[in-house]
């Protein structure tokens, strides 16, 4: 709740999920589709690289999405060091369908935070070492067990199988869909409650972006709801020009 406040608060110099821009340039095919979820745009320099601009003590400050993926690890490493722990070796891992370009301008991302990035792992790779480490006594010796995963995180979903002996494990088959996640679930449920309270009230949400927020934000929450609820109630009271917003969604 704090950091959605602060989002709210100053979301004109927030820049939202780095790790997606990370390598992009103008022509890349996925910019447009990204750039409707990022509440500071994504614009592009002479060369067709991607940078954001960030006010600063009331300076205009250019940011790659490198610098700023480095800042977040940066962040990670004064936690860890902050609880004890001091090295700069890290494993990290990417999405699977993370293509030259975008692991280079990942391990970039990493010596910017001053890191050691000793091994770049796919992260169907990572998951399946650790379902495999803990569970390879369960596993038969030379007969192995295929098993499936289904990732769905906040940006994307990977469809993927592992195989699994007591002495290997390897990933055989991949899929993956960029943009197949829980924030565009909610995005197209803004877009269907928006258009309903503008059809309503004649008055369009979605052409406020703290409007868009709070309206997302109640999206989010009532979705994490339905989790364990048949049904609930999506409200957001004084929504735009002090009307509310109340729907059943089940």
């Amino acid at each position: 709740d704090e950091s959605n406040f602060t989002i709210k608060s100053n979301y004109a110099n927030t820049i939202q999920y780095p790790h997606r821009f990370l390598g992009q340039r103008s022509d890349w095919p996925f910019l447009q589709e990204e750039a409707k979820f990022a509440l500071n745009q994504p614009l592009v320099d002479e060369n067709g690289e991607v940078y954001f601009e960030i006010d600063y003590k009331n300076q205009k400050e250019k940011y790659t999405p490198e610098a700023i993926m480095g800042t977040f690890l940066n962040k990670l490493k004064f936690n860890w060091k902050k609880a004890g722990y001091e090295t700069r070796d890290i494993v990290i891992s990417c999405p699977d369908y993370f293509v030259a370009h975008e692991r280079n301008a990942l391990i970039e991302a990493i010596k910017i935070a001053d890191l050691n990035c000793t091994a770049l792992i796919n992260e169907s790779s990572a998951i399946a070492l650790a379902y495999g480490l803990f569970r390879r006594m369960t596993f038969e010796k030379e007969t192995p067990k295929i098993v499936g995963f289904v990732d769905m995180g906040q940006t994307k979903t990977t469809v993927f199988f592992g195989s699994f002996t007591q002495n290997n494990q390897k990933v055989i088959s991949v899929t993956s869909e960029r943009f197949c996640g829980a924030r565009d679930i909610d995005y197209i449920l803004m877009e269907h409650y928006g258009g309903k309270f503008k059809q309503k009230y004649g008055c369009d949400p979605l052409k406020n972006t703290k409007c868009k927020l709070r309206l997302l934000d109640a999206i989010s929450k009532a979705r994490k709801i339905l989790t364990g609820n048949k049904d609930t109630n999506l409200s957001v009271e004084s929504l735009m020009e002090d009307e509310d917003l109340n729907h059943m969604i089940s």
